[in-house]
């Protein structure tokens, strides 16, 4: 899941560069160098955001999601190279967010707090804030639930919940609580004119709901530090770190950034291995070092507090295990059907053939 407020940047703790600095040195390239030159440009970044009228911080952590894969040993991405990348992003995004434009455009009179209701969302509705909006940029079914403005029924933010399907944090969990009464928030997002602490109001509101409506009594939720998210909201709101998960990295397709679910719902498996041999050049996996992603906790009853380590569970001992569909219902399709149905990210001529 994962924020789009701009104060989950992290800034404080990423080294200085500029576009020659991190080629130069021999230490090898980090992700940490990849999130300091996205921020040395991110006015610039934005700016063009404006321009194109697509949301600027879809467009910062696309930047980020996609620029690994030009990563390697030997090459890290050099001006020209961010410059086609930010065009390519950009032209996938504003292609894709063109029909709801006008949804990104601040209304004429500030709304507050005080001016939204929180309601229930249909799935295809959450489904165009998934796919177009959300930085992620794919469909998580589950729950979906939103702050729309009372008057206009304008929407504000959405969040989605989904039943509680992390295998390799079951174990850690199953002697305190019945898995049923857990869930996973994603796909939060809000736009950039929402009221401040938009995500604790409406965490607040969602907790409410879950109790009420699922017994609900444990929450999940994933930060992605790669992308610069400090989860400032999420402690803000008093979730606590759970545990960091190694074995983060990124999967490409034709050039384009893809969810392990996508993945697994499409061929069947996570595997790298096993979709190299089923896809060929057209599937990539990063190779640059990425940070344990982060994966936050809140007991919404206190029944669910015993199941909340005191100290995190570290990525030594908590590691994303492949995935395999239980059905192969998606699996076989041909790779030229649907999946494909939007033009991929195109790879930069001059690092693919490095």
């Amino acid at each position: 899941m994962n924020m789009f407020d701009s104060s989950e940047f992290d800034k404080s703790t990423i080294p200085e560069s500029t576009a020659e600095a991190p080629a130069e040195t021999k230490r090898p390239f980090s992700i940490d160098d990849l999130v300091a030159l996205v921020r040395d440009r991110e006015e610039s970044i934005f700016e063009c955001a404006h321009a194109r009228a697509i949301d600027p911080l879809t467009l910062r952590s696309q930047l980020l999601l996609h620029l690994p894969r030009l990563v390697t040993a030997d090459r890290f991405p050099r001006e020209h190279d961010i410059q086609q990348e930010v065009q390519a992003v950009s032209d996938f995004l504003e292609e894709i967010q063109r029909p709801y434009a006008k949804w990104l455009r601040p209304p004429e009179r500030t709304i507050t707090l005080d001016d939204l209701e929180f309601v229930s969302l249909d799935p295809e509705i959450a489904q165009i804030y998934h796919e177009r909006l959300h930085y992620v940029g794919s469909y998580r079914p589950g729950w979906h639930y939103a702050f729309q403005e009372k008057n206009s029924g304008r929407i504000v933010c959405i969040g989605s919940v989904a039943d509680f399907d992390l295998k390799h944090a079951q174990e850690k969990i199953a002697p305190h609580i019945e898995l049923r009464y857990v869930s996973v928030l994603s796909r939060f997002f809000t736009f950039r004119w929402a009221p401040k602490n938009i995500f604790s109001y409406f965490h607040g509101k969602l907790r409410l709901q879950l109790m009420k409506e699922r017994d609900t009594r444990l929450m999940f939720s994933f930060i992605n530090p790669n992308l610069g998210f400090n989860a400032s909201s999420h402690k803000g709101a008093h979730w606590t770190l759970f545990a960091r998960e190694s074995g983060t990295r990124y999967t490409y397709l034709d050039g384009r950034y893809r969810t392990m679910r996508f993945f697994v719902e499409n061929y069947g498996t996570s595997d790298p291995v096993k979709l190299r041999e089923r896809l060929g050049d057209s599937f990539i996996v990063s190779t640059i070092k990425l940070h344990p992603l982060e994966l936050f906790a809140i007991p919404l009853q206190r029944r669910g507090r015993k199941a909340i380590p005191t100290e995190p569970h570290g990525p030594h001992i908590f590691r994303r295990p492949e995935l395999c569909a239980s059905i192969p219902a998606k699996s076989m399709v041909d790779r030229t059907e649907t999946v494909l149905s939007r033009p991929p990210i195109p790879i930069l001529p001059a690092l693919a053939a490095g």
